[in-house]
């Protein structure tokens, strides 16, 4: 009689044992390292000026998705873009969407975050005002239009891990906006990621020693300091309103990090078509990263 268990525990253990492992095969993977191409771009607005200098966004809008496309960029925030200009770029980037919404005078701006839906998928989504009351259409203290901040948060697929991507458009011509922007973005990054791995990255309009950005490095670090290899292209990110050649002037816009990114590498592009002519008046920053 006592043989029976002995037989049971025989047949069972195995069948148990190949149940536990195609468990663990049909688990998420959340122990395999993932990378992935960030990058923030200001693709700038489409006025009137810029056609009649031969600038236009139709002129514009295939070289600047070409160098998105060439440097293979995982996930782009882009600041100022338009309804019709995103749109235009959904057409011309086959396989990404975006998450954005609009800011500026009359709302035709929008911080619009492109990701590739082979590789993210989006599981919530936010927006908050750099103003006196962020969580309200608002224009903040001395500013003449609204700036946001989109947030999104994604899922890689295949796998359970999860980040937050904070797209920002800083104030450009008066100062209080801009130092009251960056302990405000810190605070609500804390408030949304609960410490979650999160990225920030936009067009801060402000250079490295301000306060603003001081106070977003209390929460993140800039990948332009903690790269793994040495950093590609030029420093300055910014040619000018309405400049498409020449020199960047100043670094004002960044990826900052939380600690569970790794920075494979930094890279600002610097890619013209043409009589030798950027796609924008800002130069895109780019780094693989790794989590």
């Amino acid at each position: 009689m006592k043989v029976f268990p002995l037989i049971i525990a025989t047949v069972l253990l195995p069948l148990l044992s190949c149940s536990a492992q195609d468990t663990a095969m049909d688990s998420p993977r959340d122990t395999a390292e993932t990378s992935f191409r960030a990058a923030t771009y200001n693709i700038r607005y489409n006025p009137a000026e810029d056609v009649a200098s031969g600038n236009g966004w139709k002129v514009r809008r295939e070289p600047l998705a070409q160098l998105i496309s060439r440097h293979q960029f995982d996930l782009v925030a882009t600041q100022e873009g338009d309804s019709g200009q995103l749109s235009d770029l959904l057409g011309l980037l086959p396989g990404f969407d975006y998450v954005g919404f609009p800011y500026g005078g009359n709302d035709m701006h929008f911080c619009a975050t492109f990701y590739k839906k082979d590789l993210f998928s989006v599981l919530d989504k936010g927006v908050f005002w750099f103003s006196e009351t962020p969580d309200v259409p608002s224009i903040g203290w001395d500013a003449t239009d609204r700036r946001i901040c989109t947030w999104t948060k994604f899922r890689v697929n295949g796998t359970d891990k999860e980040f937050f991507v904070f797209n920002v458009h800083f104030y450009w011509r008066l100062e209080t906006a801009k130092r009251e922007s960056g302990p405000l973005l810190a605070k609500k990054i804390k408030e949304i990621t609960k410490g979650a791995p999160s990225i920030a990255l936009g067009d801060f309009n402000s250079t490295d020693r301000t306060s603003q950005i001081q106070a977003v490095e209390e929460v993140l670090s800039d990948a332009f300091d903690m790269t793994k290899t040495p950093r590609q292209g030029v420093e300055g990110t910014n040619l000018g309103g309405g400049v498409f050649e020449g020199n960047g002037k100043n670094r004002i816009d960044y990826i900052f990090v939380s600690p569970q990114f790794g920075v494979e590498d930094y890279k600002v592009i610097s890619d013209t078509y043409g009589d030798a002519k950027y796609p924008s008046d800002h130069l895109p920053v780019t780094s693989m990263l790794s989590f």
